[in-house]
């Protein structure tokens, strides 16, 4: 950064580098940026890093969310159990292109993934799916929401990376998906992926990605993922290591400010072994959280609170959402975020935790 220049810090922005963009005019010059063997080498790559037996790339990650319902072959009369609190709209909005209806389900107390208990009770004999989102990068407990017997899609589009004992999140459940949008863990512009354990449920979303050269009456979509978007996919997915590492690194230091200022390492969301750094998030007293955000928007630094209820927030029905949401808010930990920039924003974080007063929960609150 010039000297002088202020610092800006986004709330994300894509880990881009020579590399990345060599990738990219490598395809652009050969002109094959639509159809060509970059997509099949990126597939290769996700399938090997999921430890699955494929993986089908695709145009978005609202995509891979439709084409995973549909190769479980979801549609009208179906419900499909979905969390009530999400960062978007695009797990319901998938189940409504499926032509099923979403079911909501609360999540746990001290993170926003998924309550088994709650999407237990919420199954009816209609319920054919559950999508569950490992948020802000802390893995879900995919294998007790197996037991419950429905199959279960994991929307891994925070958590590439992850691991819940050993696996890789996204080799967990019946079928996974990822984004690769600009703010996500790594990025290919645009675009996303399906996969899972199942080769005959892969090559059901493999046929219904793309519409050319089939001349049955079966529906199939405009969902395919461009070469030229799958170049930069490859290149950016052999240095998520480093990036997850980075993301650690950065974490740290937002983490050793917190506790300098009374709060508790348990107050983060990430405390399961495994979980990923999307974003670092707190819990804190709803009147702390609402000073901290002030706070830390004024001196530049974009801490935010993330999540918004995707249907009505009725606090009976799900009290673990309503706790969480009144006391959330996440601080940037992405990997482009350089030294100085790093230097700042825990600067500015520490002087809104002073402003914002007492951080410490209490216990049982």
């Amino acid at each position: 950064m010039g000297e002088g220049s202020p610092v800006i810090i986004r709330s994300a922005k894509p880990c881009l580098d020579e590399e990345d963009r060599q990738a990219i005019l490598r395809v652009f010059d050969s002109g094959l940026i639509a159809d060509g063997g970059e997509v099949e080498r990126f597939e290769a790559g996700l399938a090997n890093l999921l430890h699955t037996p494929g993986a089908v790339a695709v145009s978005s990650g609202f995509a891979a969310l439709h084409l995973a319902l549909k190769g479980l072959e979801v549609g009208a009369g179906d419900e499909v159990v979905i969390p009530c609190v999400s960062t978007c709209a695009a797990m319901r909005n998938a189940v409504w292109a499926a032509g099923a209806t979403p079911v909501y389900a609360d999540t746990n107390r001290t993170d926003f993934n998924l309550s088994v208990e709650s999407v237990r009770r919420a199954i009816t004999p209609r319920t054919k799916a559950i999508i569950a989102p490992h948020h802000t990068g802390v893995v879900a407990d995919i294998p007790s929401l197996n037991a419950l017997g429905l199959p279960v899609i994991e929307d891994c589009a925070q958590a590439l990376g992850g691991t819940w004992q050993g696996r890789p999140a996204g080799s967990l459940g019946a079928v996974s998906v990822f984004s690769f949008y600009a703010t996500k863990i790594i990025t290919s512009v645009d675009g996303g992926a399906v996969s899972s354990p199942s080769a005959p449920l892969l090559e059901r979303v493999r046929d219904l990605r793309y519409y050319r050269h089939c001349s049955d009456d079966r529906m199939r979509f405009n969902y395919k993922m461009q070469n030229l978007e799958a170049a930069l996919g490859c290149s950016q997915l052999k240095k998520l290591p480093r990036f997850l590492a980075r993301r650690v690194a950065i974490a740290s230091r937002f983490l050793e400010v917190f506790q300098t200022a009374g709060g508790d390492p348990d107050q983060s969301l990430h405390r399961t072994e495994g979980s990923v750094y999307f974003k670092l998030a707190f819990l804190l007293p709803p009147a702390a959280r609402d000073r901290l955000l002030q706070a830390a928007r004024r001196r530049g630094l974009p801490c935010s609170t993330e999540f918004w209820w995707v249907t009505d927030p009725v606090a009976e029905r799900y009290p673990n959402a309503w706790r969480l949401m009144a006391r959330i808010v996440t601080a940037p930990v992405y990997p482009a975020l350089c030294d100085e920039e790093v230097d700042f924003a825990v600067t500015a974080f520490r002087q809104a935790l002073e402003e914002a007063g007492p951080v410490k929960t209490e216990e049982g609150e």
